[in-house]
């Protein structure tokens, strides 16, 4: 597949997981699809989303930047209404990586500086509480 449509494809997911939509999310993940959270466990099967999106209405996927290379897709962001504290969701920059194949997404990884940002949280709550 070209660049622009690994991209597309890649997109695509972000546009349907932020809809909410776990019918199409299925549509678009490989037979053999596989979910690595951020702590690097493994979800296979194309099924669990309508879970997290039952628990997580709010949960939207703010794309910052794409990247590309072989047949992966980068995309740097933020997220909103998940499971993560609005206040550290504020400050965590993630990274989601979508393998594609054939057309459809096979791997969805997500990355995050979580605990950095728990960090820059913790910092800021303190020199409040000294100015105090």
């Amino acid at each position: 597949m070209d660049v622009e449509s690994l991209k597309s494809v890649a997109l695509k997911l972000v546009e349907v997981i932020n809809a909410g939509d776990s019918e199409a999310l299925v549509k678009l993940q490989t037979e053999d699809f596989a979910f690595i959270d951020m702590e690097g466990d493994v979800y296979c099967g194309r099924d669990g989303w309508e879970g997290y999106f039952s628990a997580y209405p709010e949960y939207k996927i703010h794309v910052k930047q794409v990247l590309t290379g072989g047949n992966g897709v980068a995309i740097i962001g933020k997220t909103t209404g998940s499971h993560v504290a609005p206040e550290i969701e504020e400050k965590e920059t993630v990274l989601w990586i979508a393998e594609i194949r054939d057309g459809l997404v096979a791997k969805w990884r997500i990355y995050s500086d979580i605990e950095e940002a728990k960090k820059r949280v913790q910092k800021l709550h303190r020199a409040q509480q000294a100015n105090e």
